[in-house]
């Protein structure tokens, strides 16, 4: 006997019967492979789309991830897509804008399918020490002002362990694997951008105070002594805080306090 397979192909009709939200969504681009959401976003929001414009792909060929490493994007089993926000705020604070897309995505997850996942810094989102999800934003700037930002979000969905690349096996997990059930990938990506259009609207009118208290509940190296990898540079110290720019406040052995914009922390 033949094994059923679910597919559940992310087509812009689909995605559109499911979305309960004003703006994200309002556009859609939905490819069945392109070489990166994110270099197709960015093309769209410098011709002009509006905030809120989806690019959302089965594959992607040239999949980014940050400090321009690959994300691998399987055909069919995860979410690899990017959302054009055009907030009003100056350049310098370009960086706050994924953590408002890593609280959203950690709230959606856990309250529809009760997986309680970690932060680590910036915005990767981990289950037990493995990630699931990973956030890469670029953003263009126009008078020392943001002209736009692209989210580009890469979630894996319906992976299973014997799935993974040999290099990805210890440090990668999906959803299915965690949940032990096949997910929609239509449904979550509509529950993830009603979740976004919510945060992000609120950040827009209340800054972004109370979405980063959320943040910082779902880190578990906030306020602990950390090593930040920059390339093969290490910084070690406390990690003070997250400022209004978006950079971590790191407290240094010596006493000195920097603030840092980007690496991994260890």
């Amino acid at each position: 006997m033949r094994r059923s397979v679910k597919y559940d192909l992310l087509s812009e009709n689909r995605i559109r019967a499911l979305l309960d939200t004003s703006f994200m969504g309002e556009k859609i681009y939905a490819f069945w492979s392109v070489g990166s959401t994110n270099e197709f976003a960015y093309r769209a929001a410098a011709k002009g789309d509006k905030e809120g414009a989806l690019v959302i792909a089965e594959r992607q060929e040239r999949g980014k991830g940050r400090l321009s490493r690959k994300w691998d994007s399987p055909f069919a089993k995860g979410l690899w897509f990017s959302v054009i926000l055009r907030p009003d705020l100056p350049a310098t604070r370009v960086g706050i804008v994924p953590y408002v897309a890593s609280v959203s995505i950690a709230e959606a997850i856990e309250e529809t399918y009760k997986i309680q996942s970690e932060i680590k810094w910036p915005n990767d989102l981990l289950y037990q020490g493995k990630k699931f999800c990973g956030i890469l934003s670029e953003a263009d700037f126009k008078d020392e002002r943001i002209n736009f930002v692209v989210l580009g979000i890469g979630i894996n969905v319906n992976q299973k362990a014997k799935e993974w690349p040999s290099e990805l096996k210890d440090v990668a997990i999906s959803l299915r694997m965690i949940y032990d059930k096949w997910i929609d990938r239509a449904e979550l990506l509509a529950l993830i951008l009603a979740k976004l259009e919510k945060n992000y609207q609120q950040f827009k009118i209340n800054g972004i105070g109370e979405i980063m208290e959320r943040w910082k509940a779902r880190c578990p190296r906030y306020k602990k002594n950390i090593v930040i990898d920059q390339m093969g540079k290490h910084l070690e110290g406390r990690f003070r805080n997250i400022d209004e720019d978006g950079y971590l406040i790191l407290r240094q052995k010596s006493g000195e306090v920097i603030r840092v914009s980007a690496g991994d922390v260890a």
